[in-house]
């Protein structure tokens, strides 16, 4: 029951011998920003004086409907082949869950598209009571809202309409309806209900609608904006690509991610795994800083307690490297590390002999294997694969792993435990299962790397690249690694702490901790991984972005793009991201 007090509204004389008890009443956006700011008294019912307590006024029970999250979404947009015949519509399929200790209230369910693309063309589905914690599925159909007629070929142009609104507008935005089912005499307080409706386990950031502009002050931008300008640049450009962008879990995609050469042609899309090269940089950051503070292990600690025992190492800087220092690239190593970072090239680099005399500046990722390749003298940024690399090593004895004594296996073993303290650590904790450093197993969603939009000769497959993960490697989808920067940017402490005075996300931030741009108005990670390069130097390649844009105080503007070839006309995933946000920014009227 809900109380409300006296203070909250007047009670005044309504006729002889009652008193009328008056309340304001505000309409709510599905934001829940109020549509009006003030409202008129409203006389919700009378009394005969005395015979009530007037300083209260107690309402009915709430209704207790379940929450309503999308399982599958099948969109098909298109013409018949050999007619004229077009369609517009999807197919939906959602899942009910009661998340309450009691039971559910009889509910009508609807399926409203706020952007008017798509209406469900039955009447509402009837949904009966749950059980606490049981589910159930049901389907629903949606078909385009057409436009009115206006020529002798209405279909043509009323689509042809549709799309053009789809495409302004940025797609369907849907939210669940549910109305009381049961009898009228039982009607609870509140019998309608509309929610913001996302893919399932996805209702933790589904707090603002993609259709609300994201404001700093007086500079806004609206996240549709940032989507257009990604296809823009995008779309016919290059052979697939995936992306999100803003605050809410809405996704985009287009092109294949492997053609028809590298059968069965796939289409790419926000769960598909694709090797995301150096992204996996702040992926192996994030869960380091974790596990570190779960451990009671200092960022500034020495790293040589944690190197396999059996390492005899020359040089007494290398064991006294931090991990902050390789976490954020200034440990000293001017080696780019552009060679396979296995087991035995680690050992070798960590093992050598330090010249403390060298003055080594710090190199590309054309220079291979550079004599002297520790500064003792100079730590200042330098970007180096070795730094991540090596923890794949580290990390499994931070956590208390016990040391495989057999060299033949202990690369593997490494690898696997360092694959498992990076899924439990991070994408688990978001509810991404089955992250690894391979394709998924039994299953062609998966990326191949290609020249560009033209190339139909076949495509670069990774593999399985477990035994060099780390610096890169991480076959990760959109999905994957939005959840992760939704639960950072919320800080709700899913994956790193972030109450009782400790802020790991902004130590990562202050400490420059796994990104490539960190400053007050951007922080970016990106990536980039060629091979099969042609006589002219044309490689297959992906170039992958991770990025969170606005001033740290928030809010802040998230973006994830995978692409999986180069981009006719030169640039990369991060030159796309940072593009679309500076171009989509615009001052409040």
């Amino acid at each position: 029951r809900h109380r409300l007090f006296h203070g909250a509204f007047a009670l005044t004389s309504f006729a002889a011998g009652f008193a009328a008890t008056f309340l304001p009443l505000y309409a709510f956006a599905a934001s829940g920003t109020p549509v009006i700011t003030t409202s008129p008294t409203t006389p919700i019912g009378t009394a005969p004086v005395g015979t009530v307590n007037t300083s209260t006024v107690i309402f009915g029970p709430s209704a207790n409907f379940p929450k309503v999250e999308i399982v599958s979404y099948d969109e098909k947009i298109g013409v018949v082949p050999l007619t004229q015949l077009h369609y517009a519509g999807a197919d939906v399929t959602l899942k009910l869950t009661n998340t309450s200790k009691v039971v559910t209230d009889p509910a009508w369910l609807a399926v409203k598209d706020a952007n008017v693309l798509m209406r469900q063309n039955t009447s509402g589905v009837s949904i009966p009571t749950l059980q606490p914690g049981a589910s159930t599925t049901v389907s629903v159909h949606l078909d385009a809202v057409l436009p009115a007629a206006q020529s002798q070929l209405p279909e043509d142009q009323q689509y042809s309409q549709w799309n053009t609104q789809y495409r302004n507008v940025c797609g369907p935005q849907f939210s669940s309806v549910l109305d009381w089912r049961g009898p009228q005499a039982q009607t609870p307080m509140d019998p309608h209900r509309e929610s913001l409706l996302v893919k399932e386990g996805w209702s933790d950031y589904a707090k603002v609608p993609p259709s609300v502009p994201i404001c700093s002050g007086n500079q806004c931008v609206k996240v549709c904006d940032i989507e257009k300008s990604v296809r823009n640049q995008l779309d016919g450009k290059v052979t697939g690509y995936s992306f999100f962008v803003g605050q809410y879990p809405k996704f985009g995609g287009h092109g294949d991610a492997r053609t028809a050469a590298d059968a069965p042609e796939t289409a790419f899309k926000s769960d598909t795994k694709i090797t995301v090269a150096s992204v996996s940089k702040l992926v192996t950051t994030i869960a380091a800083v974790r596990l570190l503070d779960q451990k009671g292990v200092s960022l500034d600690a020495a790293i040589g307690p944690y190197l396999p025992a059996d390492w005899t190492l020359q040089s007494n800087y290398i064991k006294n490297i931090t991990f902050a220092q390789l976490l954020g690239q200034r440990s000293g190593i001017k080696d780019y590390g552009n060679v396979s970072m296995d087991y035995a090239k680690l050992k070798a680099f960590f093992t050598q002999a330090v010249n403390t005399n060298a003055n080594t500046m710090c190199q590309g990722s054309g220079v291979v294997n550079p004599s002297n390749p520790v500064n003792v003298n100079n730590q200042g940024w330098c970007y180096s694969n070795y730094n991540f690399a090596i923890m794949r090593v580290l990390l499994p004895k931070v956590a208390g792993f016990a040391e495989d004594a057999n060299q033949a296996t202990r690369p593997q073993t490494l690898a696997n435990q360092y694959t498992q303290l990076v899924q439990q650590n991070v994408f688990n904790l978001v509810g991404q299962n089955g992250v690894s450093c391979k394709p998924p197993v039994n299953n062609t969603n998966f990326a191949y790397a290609y020249k560009g939009p033209a190339d139909n000769t076949g495509g670069t497959n990774w593999g399985d690249v477990s035994l060099i993960c780390g610096a890169a490697g991480w076959y990760l989808s959109v999905e994957d690694m939005a959840k992760v920067m939704l639960s950072l940017n919320a800080k709700d402490g899913k994956i790193l702490a972030a109450s009782n005075g400790k802020d790991l996300f902004e130590t990562m931030r202050q400490r420059g901790l796994g990104w490539d741009v960190d400053n007050n108005g951007e922080l970016e990670k990106n990536g980039g991984w060629g091979a099969a390069c042609d006589a002219n130097g044309v490689c297959d390649n992906i170039t992958t972005s991770v990025a969170m844009f606005g001033p740290v105080t928030g809010p802040r503007v998230l973006g994830v793009l995978f692409i999986n070839s180069n981009i006719t006309g030169g640039g990369g995933a991060q030159g796309v991201l940072e593009k679309a946000y500076n171009s989509s920014l615009y001052i409040k009227p």
